[in-house]
């Protein structure tokens, strides 16, 4: 994972937006004074990937929100193998804040051609799997192998063997091999669990099935099928008795029940004929029925025409009164239409107000605008007063503009000055740092000397007893001139003064490196922005002197252009146009419409009431035309009734009968017709009962019929179906029996192959699980990798301790071999504080390329640590960290130190305000 662009806002120190480009940064420092954020630009990231970072983990998040905002968003962009993502994390006050996207960038030639492509699922744990996914580290690895925690490494080197395994077991998961022996155990008891069961059922419900007993279960199958074969041949025989006596026994009932049907049939002719003669009389009568159908019509023909002539008569009354009105109307209308003259006159004096009206709001007046001192309206005059009230209202308010821009500029000057001040006192501040610091360091050079020269002493007083005055030195082999005093108290106790000052020297002089580094780094940023500063502020009192100059120029020339106030005057030329307006009624827009909506409706009520005059007249010319119709049509109806009633009256008289008679006797033609064919159906229906009686006689001739022999052969067939269901039920028991036990036989083989596979396998995990268990093979594996951490340890100490360090293991524990002084091995707790840090390193960076699984890792983020090392040591550090870089890796590296600092090519520069903290991006 190499990162390309960091966005955050709310995080942190960094409450506003800052944007961080890493692009073309291979090794860089990260520098800025103490608490501005340095660190948190590597929470941010891990924040972004994970969703939780190494100094508050996954719970107490809120914590990563400034003071005062909702919410922090974190935007990475990074790439992974060449290819580009990113993700971005919200997380607010609520749970309802909270937010995360993660998308990758196609490509050109993609399908999704140059743009981002969403690869969120919609739920959060799939999201963050598939990012860790797409790194390819996990949070534990890649806080371990990408953000080194340099603070433990000193403790690692140091430690115990039984912490430092502890520590190593922590950091590369090794607690995984008992969690893979608790696993193999619990397979193993799974695998016991199962196989007991098989055997279990094995013993209690496959016990009895045997190839045995599903031979004799054949056999059985095969005697019952032969008995159902046998009793199925006897019931076929009996079934065709049972049959003929059956039909027998049919024709019997048959031949009764025609008798019988036939006897009713005959029973019911005199009703048959009674309805053939009223047919007949219905037949005679048909003809007449035409004609009193047409006399009843032709009267009531005659009184709906009476009745219609009656009713257009009426009609022809009311529309004649109505004409009358309508007239009447007109006339009324007419006369109205007078009014009109007088009501246009009236429109065009209201036209001309309302011209007034206009010119009054052009102006910016109101009807009811008021002034002690009205003027008669002048255009010209208003217009000029109006022009120069508003250059007057723009000079007061550039007068406003003016004094609060000054104010301001005030204000950044003494902030200008404030900060000078600051500048000029943390420079001085910084020159008595360097000047204590030179003084200490040179302090501290002098008591390392003296400690040196005491050291010296000591160690010739240690082989005093080997020295005698004229004989030669056993170390030197120069003659012994005199032997030094006995007594070595004295030196050693200075020696335990000497190096407690010096320890109380050295934390002085970190301390003040420190000092210096913050002051430095400060300085530097606020030099760059003071420069050009007071430039600013002298060019902005310059504009705003210019401004003063035009506002005083404006202000003259309004002055001598006009008189007074040119607002007043402007207000009372309105005033005047108003009570102009008011004189004429005040609403000529309002009373305008008025009047002419008069007349709209006079002449609206002339046109109505000609219409309804003319649709009257229409009206009654109608109701006149249908009152002859009506009266022409009553004689014609009256006319055809009388002929109607002679026609009737003829036909009647040779029947003898009268029209109600004749109608009485009449029948519709379907009930005619429905009687006659009962009477022809009912001979039919007579001949035919006879014709089957007669048929069935016949065919029963001299055959007689027993119901006593038909039971008896029925109660013997079903004795045989009940036999032959018995023998056909043990079959299907039989049958089901059999394959029943073939299932279950073939169940009991396929178990028994389960239980010697489970067997098996419980052997295999029983195995694993032993072994995985003996804390020997843990031990095992620890050695293992400490073996492979101090070889690319110890090869990159040599390399950054300029040939003169090597890592090794010895009796168990960790120790130096150095390589200047004969490849003396010692503990590692003989190191100095800078050589600590160097062998500290080249542990972490070995342990990060292990923890990587042995490949290059894109980013490398080293987090303090630089302070405990002399120039020469920095120097390699820093050589070893440009092997790095020409490694592959991106690198940086937070640091106070500025020798260390100068000697990378690139820095992010944090600073901190009250606004909140700032990232820059520096070339050095």
């Amino acid at each position: 994972m190499k990162p390309v662009r960091l966005q955050v806002q709310g995080f942190m120190p960094f409450r506003l937006h800052q944007e961080v480009e890493f692009t073309g940064l291979d090794l860089f420092a990260i520098v800025g004074p103490t608490g501005s954020g340095k660190s948190a630009l590597l929470d941010a990231m891990t924040f972004a990937l994970y969703g939780q970072t190494p100094r508050l983990g996954a719970s107490g998040m809120e914590a990563l929100i400034s003071q005062n905002e909702q919410g922090a968003s974190v935007n990475l962009e990074f790439e992974v193998r060449g290819q580009r993502h990113r993700v971005a994390r919200t997380r607010g006050r609520k749970a309802s804040q909270n937010a995360l996207t993660f998308e990758s960038w196609h490509p050109d030639d993609s399908p999704a051609a140059g743009r981002w492509v969403s690869r969120a699922s919609g739920k959060v744990t799939e999201t963050n799997q598939l990012i860790v996914d797409t790194v390819g580290l996990d949070y534990q690895a890649f806080t371990r192998a990408v953000m080194l925690p340099q603070g433990e490494f000193a403790t690692f080197l140091k430690g115990r063997s039984s912490e430092r395994q502890k520590l190593l077991g922590d950091l590369l998961n090794l607690g995984e091999v008992g969690e893979m022996a608790s696993f193999a155990r619990d397979r193993a008891r799974t695998y016991t669990s199962q196989l007991t069961a098989r055997q279990a059922l094995l013993d209690n419900e496959y016990a009895d099935v045997t190839q045995d007993t599903l031979t004799a279960w054949t056999a059985e199958l095969a005697a019952a099928d032969a008995r159902a074969e046998t009793l199925r041949d006897a019931r076929e025989d009996l079934t065709v008795s049972v049959a003929r006596q059956r039909e027998l026994g049919q024709l019997v009932q048959a031949l009764a029940a025609a008798r019988t049907a036939l006897d009713r049939h005959e029973a019911q002719g005199g009703s048959v004929r009674e309805g053939a003669g009223r047919a007949a009389a219905a037949r005679r009568v048909a003809a007449v029925l035409p004609l009193t159908v047409q006399a009843r019509q032709s009267a009531l023909a005659l009184d709906r025409a009476t009745l219609a002539a009656q009713r257009a008569q009426d009609a022809l009354t009311v529309t004649g009164r109505a004409a009358g009105t309508a007239d009447t109307a007109v006339q009324a209308a007419l006369a109205a239409l007078d009014r009109i003259p007088a009501l246009e006159a009236r429109i065009a004096a209201l036209r001309e107000a309302e011209g007034l009206a206009v010119r009054l709001r052009l102006a910016g007046g109101r009807p009811d605008s008021t002034h002690p001192q009205p003027l008669p309206w002048d255009e010209a005059q208003h217009g000029q007063a109006a022009q120069a009230a508003e250059k007057a209202r723009k000079n007061a308010l550039e007068r406003v503009k003016l004094d609060a821009e000054r104010a301001a500029l005030q204000r950044r000057r003494a902030d200008h000055t404030l900060e000078e001040q600051t500048q000029a006192r943390e420079l001085t501040e910084q020159d008595r740092v360097k000047r204590d610091g030179l003084s200490g360091k040179q302090r501290q050079d002098t008591l390392k000397q003296e400690r040196d020269a005491l050291q010296e002493r000591l160690g010739v007083l240690a082989h005093r007893h080997l020295l005698h005055p004229g004989e030669p030195c056993p170390l030197c082999e120069q003659t012994v001139l005199t032997v030094p005093p006995q007594d070595a108290a004295e030196p050693a106790a200075r020696l335990a003064v000497l190096n407690d000052e010096i320890s109380r020297l050295e934390l002085t002089l970190e301390a003040l490196r420190t000092r210096y580094n913050d002051l430095n780094v400060n300085t530097r940023a606020r030099a760059r922005t003071l420069d050009g500063a007071a430039t600013r502020l002298q060019e902005e009192q310059e504009h705003l002197d210019l401004r003063e100059s035009d506002l005083r120029q404006a202000e003259t020339t309004l002055a001598a252009t006009v008189q007074g106030d040119p607002a007043d005057l402007a207000a009372r030329y309105l005033a005047g146009l108003a009570g102009q307006l008011r004189d004429m009624g005040g609403q000529p827009t309002q009373e305008l419409a008025r009047v002419q909506g008069q007349i709209r409706t006079l002449r609206d009520a002339h046109d109505t009431a000609r219409q309804a005059h003319a649709r009257t007249q229409a009206q009654h010319a109608a109701a006149a035309a249908q009152a002859d119709a009506a009266r022409t049509q009553e004689h014609e109806r009256a006319r055809e009734a009388q002929a109607a009633q002679d026609a009737l009256h003829a036909h009647l008289a040779p029947l003898g009968l009268s029209a109600e008679q004749a109608e009485a006797a009449a029948l519709p033609e379907l009930d005619i017709q429905a009687l006659e064919t009962a009477a022809q159906t009912h001979e039919d229906l007579r001949q035919r009962l006879s014709a089957e009686r007669a048929d069935l006689e016949r065919r029963l001739g001299t055959q007689t019929f027993d119901p006593a022999q038909l039971s008896t052969a029925e109660r013997e067939l079903a004795g045989l179906d009940a036999e032959i269901r018995a023998a056909q039920g043990l079959a299907g028991q039989l049958t089901q029996r059999l394959t029943s036990g073939r299932e279950r036989l073939a169940r009991k083989t396929a178990l028994e192959d389960e239980a010697r596979d489970l067997a098996a396998r419980l052997d295999t995990w029983k195995t694993l699980a032993s072994s995985l268990g003996v804390s020997a093979f843990q031990q095992y594996l620890l050695q293992e990798v400490e073996s492979r951490l101090l070889s690319g340890a110890g090869q990159l100490l040599l390399e950054i301790s300029d040939g003169r360090y090597r890592l090794r293991l010895q009796d168990g524990e960790y120790a130096v071999e150095d390589l200047w002084n004969a490849g003396e091995t010692r503990a590692v707790r003989t190191l100095s504080g800078g050589e600590t840090f160097l062998a500290s390193l080249s542990l972490a960076i070995a342990l990060s390329d292990y923890l990587a699984g042995n490949q290059i890792l894109g980013a490398l983020f080293l987090d303090e640590g630089f302070g405990t090392l002399d120039p020469q040591a920095l120097e390699a550090v820093a050589g070893a960290l440009e092997n790095l870089r020409t490694g592959g890796r991106m690198v940086g590296v937070i640091t106070h130190i500025e020798s260390l600092s100068e000697r990378l090519p690139h820095h992010l520069l944090v600073t901190k305000s009250a606004a909140g903290s700032s990232v820059h991006r520096l070339q050095s």
